[in-house]
């Protein structure tokens, strides 16, 4: 089960950082809402550990438990990769995108100013805009890894319940 999630785990967080790298590269902001233009890549993932380990290792069968355990290593090890090379690609290759990342909440918060203070209080809302100015690298990080592991965790509840396949009990009179 570990052995499955480090591997599709491993192939999931480079998935993602793929992705991240063709949003960066199309110039846009990967750590902004386009993001969630991957958002399909840990539901095939997932369901390919989970498909897999049925397979190889239950011989065609798995039990809830089982497949539950699998999808969340391979979310764990794949938020982990993920998070470290968005780390890593953030502190080598561009420093700015984590400050520009913040411009844009900033500014999609001010244009919506009006409507929040009518919603929420206006301590409130200083309190959003200041939590916005605190955004470093590592909470980015940390919320990339969280993000991936409680997105896995849902996910992962799911697709065991699809690909569970308990093994026939035999009857004792028929053994």
């Amino acid at each position: 089960m570990i052995r499955y999630g480090l591997h599709y785990g491993g192939i999931l967080g480079a998935s993602s950082f793929a992705m991240f790298l063709v949003i960066y590269l199309t110039g846009n902001n990967p750590l902004g809402n386009i993001s969630w233009i991957g958002a399909w890549i840990p539901i095939v993932i997932i369901s390919i550990a989970v498909k897999s380990y049925r397979l190889h290792e239950g011989e065609g069968f798995i039990s809830y438990g089982d497949g539950l355990k699998t999808g969340l290593a391979t979310s764990f090890f794949g938020g982990l990769l993920s998070a470290l090379l968005v780390f890593i690609f953030c502190t080598l290759f561009d420093s700015t995108l984590v400050d520009r990342f913040k411009e844009e909440s900033l500014a999609q918060l001010e244009l919506m100013e009006g409507q929040f203070k009518s919603m929420i209080s206006e301590s409130m809302y200083d309190q959003a805009v200041e939590a916005y100015n605190k955004i470093d690298l590592k909470s980015i990080a940390m919320n990339e890894f969280f993000n991936k592991l409680t997105s896995g965790l849902i996910l992962s509840l799911i697709i065991a319940a699809i690909y569970k396949k308990n093994k026939p009990t035999q009857n004792p009179d028929q053994a």
